[in-house]
């Protein structure tokens, strides 16, 4: 999970629910860490989404996102760690797969999907902007 890319999503959250649409976050650590996951977020006002867990992998495999440990501590990396830090957000460790990478997705009912992107480096995330845009 990263808090960093859900606030970046929350402003968005009004177009996401006109548009008839949910926020939901997968994260691949213990299904408990989801769940005080989903807590902090409702907490700090970012409560309005579906937090899965998926310590199998099979959601990552299935798009078959990238799992690497040169991705996870590419020198890229530092810089977007930077980035989140000036924002004021703090990793508090590491709850799940480190070496597994994400991406952001528009899935629609019928199943197609207007936006897909799978991070390159750990903290590659697509701007909050173009992943409301691609509701329609």
């Amino acid at each position: 999970f990263c808090r960093e890319q859900v606030a970046q999503l929350r402003p968005f959250l009004p177009k996401i629910h006109e548009a008839g649409a949910r926020l939901v976050v997968v994260g691949n650590g213990a299904p408990f860490f989801a769940q005080a996951f989903a807590e902090d977020m409702a907490e700090d006002g970012h409560g309005d989404m579906i937090v899965l867990s998926d310590p199998a992998l099979q959601s990552y495999r299935a798009v078959e996102a990238k799992r690497s440990g040169w991705r996870a501590m590419h020198p890229r990396v530092f810089v977007n760690a930077f980035r989140a830090w000036r924002q004021g957000f703090r990793q508090k460790g590491v709850q799940g797969d480190a070496l597994q990478l994400g991406g952001v997705f528009v899935i629609r009912a019928d199943g197609s999907l207007p936006f897909a992107d799978l991070s390159e480096v750990a903290g590659d995330h697509p701007p909050a902007a173009e992943v409301v845009a691609a509701l329609g």
